[in-house]
Parts: structure tokens; sequence; C-alpha cells
């Protein structure tokens, strides 16, 4: 049941529109369920059309009147919220930068959310994440608010000049990624950035929503990219109230299902295209334990069409025994002459050497990387052994594009 109300208020006008309120609900992916409800300003013409808020502050600009609008709109969402809302959702608000930094803006705001039946705890205050060029006053504002018991969060990062370091100053509770990181032209880029970025929000804390949620190939690429929160005219159009949730709660359950069958998929199609190459590492670590020399224990391994190299590095990450180019090898294309010395190299901090040590005599396979011997995709193998009673760990690269493209029809498009 929803709080009880405080008193009736007349409905908020600005010079001469009345004010009302859309909300578009947020869903939380893991939970499957509505976790939250923005509020979207409207204005209602003499003639009973709706005014987006585009139109509005258009016109509180020109007449410099936009933190009036600002406030009332505040207003406007908490009384309309309060009539509805149920409990355990947050309510998000778009404050402006203006309103968002004035010093006594956040105990008033919390006061006006109270008076309404609103807890402040229950509220998300939404900050355009280019709002504003001082993030000192930005940093003080937003504690201002946590101390009120309100949630911050950062809108459309991602868009234009977003700037990570301010971000990380700011430290939002939630940050909403801008709808064009989900729509963005080269699909490949999209599908590799998405889930690093989400990555290393979450590390810094931060919840993630994203938002322009309109097909259920987005609704895929958010799942995929592990965000919390999803937003978008996929879950229908904002209203003046609660919208139902089974459709939308079906659709997440489905993804879920998808992405389950393709990592099922991926990780069948990946064992199957390095099975060989798997079997031949083996034999040639054993070949190499009994004290084989290295270019006869990798003999096999070297024929394989996908082996780049065959390397051998101390405890220190040292190569100590000559690289073996396997039948994959390529020479390296001249502006790349830098990178072409791996011989001279350290290479401990790599997470195939790391993971060798981890667990001695088992056999590690490496996620595909950039090689920084090259520029393609690789995957290395790796294991520690003993050779002729010294400690190494003996790694194969395999050129993982060659590999994949070799037998696409194993793996899902998005492997």
């Amino acid at each position: 049941m929803r709080r009880a109300l405080g008193k009736s208020r007349p409905q908020a006008a600005f010079d001469g529109i009345a004010l009302c309120s859309h909300f578009q609900p947020i869903y939380s992916l893991p939970h499957q369920r509505q976790v939250g409800y923005e509020a979207l300003l409207r204005g209602v013409a003499s003639a009973g059309g709706l005014l987006e808020p585009f139109e509005l502050f258009a016109k509180a600009i020109v007449e410099s009147s936009t933190g009036v609008l600002d406030r009332l709109s505040h207003a406007t969402h908490l009384r309309n919220a309060a009539k509805w809302l149920p409990g355990q959702t947050w309510l998000f608000l778009n404050v402006t930068p203006a309103s968002f930094i004035d010093p006594g803006y956040a105990r008033q705001l919390a006061d006006i959310a109270r008076e309404s039946g609103v807890r402040p705890e229950e509220i998300v205050i939404e900050l355009l994440e280019s709002g504003g060029n001082d993030v000192c006053a930005f940093a003080h504002a937003t504690q201002a608010f946590r101390s009120q018991g309100f949630l911050v969060a950062v809108d459309d990062f991602g868009a234009g000049h977003s700037n990570l370091d301010r971000l990380l100053t700011l430290r939002p509770d939630i940050v909403k990624l801008d709808r064009s990181l989900i729509h963005a032209h080269q699909p490949d880029l999209r599908e590799s950035v998405m889930p690093k970025l989400v990555s290393l929000l979450h590390e810094a804390g931060m919840l993630v929503v994203a938002e322009g949620i309109e097909t259920e190939e987005d609704l895929l690429l958010a799942a995929r990219s592990g965000v919390d929160f999803v937003q978008g005219f996929l879950f229908g159009q904002p209203g003046p109230g609660a919208s139902p949730e089974e459709a939308a709660t079906q659709q997440i359950e489905t993804v879920f299902d998808t992405l389950a069958h393709t990592r099922q998929t991926r990780e069948l199609g990946i064992d199957l295209l390095l099975m060989p190459y798997r079997t031949r590492f083996a034999e040639a670590a054993e070949r190499m334990w009994a004290g084989a020399l290295p270019e006869r224990a990798c003999e096999d391994l070297r024929a394989l069409p996908c082996t780049v190299g065959c390397f051998f590095l101390d405890q220190g990450g040292r190569e100590c025994i000559p690289m073996i180019d396997g039948a994959g090898a390529a020479p390296i294309a001249a502006r790349l002459a830098p990178l072409s010395k791996p011989s001279i190299g350290r290479w401990d901090n790599r997470p195939y050497f790391v993971d060798a040590l981890a667990y001695p005599q088992r056999l590690m396979v490496s996620a595909p990387y950039l090689s920084a011997t090259g520029t393609g995709l690789c995957v290395t193998l790796s294991i520690f052994i003993s050779y002729r009673g010294e400690p190494l760990v003996f790694g194969a690269d395999l050129d993982w594009e060659r590999l994949a493209t070799s037998a696409a029809g194993l793996l899902p498009p998005s492997a």
C-alpha cells in the first residue's frame, strides 16, 4: 500500500499552462520487475494538447524562469506520484544544474517530498552529465542531497564530451548511459565497449541504467553487457500512472534464456575449435617434461595452421628459450616494427602467465585478447612445468581471428 498522502494542492501552472506528469518505468534485469519510474514533465495547452518538456523549457529560457519551472516540476511530480507510486520503488526526478548546486535546495526538496508523502530515500535526483563545469560545486551538492537521504544519478553518460574523470569525482549512486551507446552505428564496437564500460562503472561502485531500449536486440545487448536497469519504449510509452509489468517481465525472461543458450553454444564451439590445439599442446608439454628438445616437442603443435608460435618463459616472465614460429606466423608489418622483439620483454603480468603459475601442471586457456606483438586477436595456451630441472611457463599463441573465421559456423555471432 502507498504511504499516507499529504494535503491536496491545486494543479501547478506555469505562465498559464497547467503542468502534469508522465512516468516511464525502469526495470531491474536481475529482479525482473519495476524498481522505479522517471518523472517526465508535460504541459496542457489551452486547446487540450500536451506540450513536451523542450517546449516548456524553451519558453522558460526566453522568460529567464527556468529555475521556477524546474522547481514547479518537482512539486508537480511528487504530488502526482504520491497518488499511486508503490512502496520500495524509486522516483527519478530531473534537476537542472542551477537547482542542483543551490546550497539550500537539497533540504527544501526533502521537505517538499515529505509533505507530498514521498520519502527522500525513495527519490533519485538525475543530473545531466554535462551540466556545468564546476566539478567541485557539483561534488559538494551530491553530498548535500545524499545527506538528506536522496540517491544521485548522472544522466546521459556517453553522449557528447562525457568525462570519466568528472564522473569519478562526482561519484553518483547511479549512472544512466546515453541511448547513443545502445544505438551506435558500429555494432562490433558497441558490443565490445558496452560490457567494459559497465564493468568499469561497477568497479567504481555505481549502478548502471541503459536508456533507449526500443527493441529486443537493444535489451539483449543491455543484458549481455551486465547493466542493472533498463528503460525505454520497448516496455511501453510514458503515462500518467503505473505501467503493467507482466509483458516486460516475460521479455526479460526470454532474453536471459537466449543468453544462457548462447553461452552454452559458445562454450561448446570454443571447445571444438581448440580441441586439436589443446591436444597437441598437452603432448608437447609432456615431451618437454620428459626432456625432449623444444623444437622436437612442439613439432606437431607448430604444424597446426593457426599456431602463431611457441614460447618459453622463466619465473620472472622473461624468455629463457628462443621462441619457435608456427605455421600461423606472419611477418609483422613495417609500421609495427617496435613491437617485433618479444624476446627482450617481460611478460609476468599477463593473465596467461599468472594463471599458469597459480595452477602448476594445469593447461590454461586465455580469453581472446589483442596481442602486444601484433594487431590481431590472440588466444594463449599455457602451462607451468619443469624442463630439465628448471621451472618454466610453456605457452603457445593461436591466431584467434583466423581460427574463428575458419569455423564460423560453430560459434554464435556474439562469440
